[in-house]
């Protein structure tokens, strides 16, 4: 009879082990799903910070060293402006869907944890969760911040956008020069903000598919 319970026990403890790691199957499944947006998130963010430094340079060189065809430096930077703009809602909806299948995985976490009939493995299965869920909840908050700060940048690359759209002579590119400035000044903080969350979404994803077994 003891020994039964002990087998019981043990298998209540590898269980427990199993779910608080991401090992149980469905967990697993929502775990290394949110790995995978949290590792596209990373990326497009990598890639959001080169296309900063590729729109500077091309308004930059608009506006320091201007062609006498102003058009097609004037189209390069326009183009540089739509794909860093286009980068950014991708960075959003890929965030988006990070937050959401962060959500069900947890929901999941709970549902298994509260099956557990061994109080202590029960308790230590919640308290891995609240670990994991913190970190989930801090870098998700990052996200939101950094895109609170990049929103104004994108607008006044816009309204330069806008500006040139309309003057693109000699004299309108003398009066947008100080915007121009500002804008570079602007990116110094945002791109490391941006940097810093995209190593955020890096360790995270690496926590996650340690925890679950998924092999990168």
């Amino acid at each position: 009879m003891k020994t039964n319970k002990r087998i019981i026990n043990l298998f209540i403890l590898a269980t427990a082990i199993g779910l608080a790691t991401g090992c149980a199957s469905t967990g697993n499944d929502k775990s290394a799903s949110t790995v995978k947006s949290l590792a596209k998130s990373s990326n497009l963010i990598d890639k959001s910070t080169v296309l900063i430094d590729q729109t500077q340079a091309k308004l930059n060189d608009l506006v320091s060293n201007p062609n006498p065809d102003l058009r097609k430096q004037f189209d390069a930077f326009n183009s540089s402006v739509n794909d860093l703009g286009s980068a950014a809602l991708e960075v959003s909806s890929k965030a988006d869907e990070m937050k959401a299948q962060g959500a069900a995985y947890f929901t999941k976490w709970d549902e298994e944890t509260a099956k557990m009939q061994n109080e202590d493995i029960r308790h230590r299965s919640q308290e891995r969760k609240q670990e994991v869920a913190a970190n989930f909840a801090r870098i998700s908050q990052q996200y939101d911040d950094t895109k609170t700060a990049f929103q104004p940048f994108m607008s006044d690359l816009r309204d330069v956008q806008n500006f040139l759209n309309t003057d693109l002579t000699a004299g309108g590119l003398a009066a947008i020069k100080d915007a121009v400035v500002k804008s570079a000044s602007d990116a110094i903080p945002l791109k490391e903000s941006i940097s810093n969350l995209s190593e955020a979404f890096k360790s995270l994803s690496l926590s996650m598919s340690t925890a679950s077994g998924v092999t990168k």
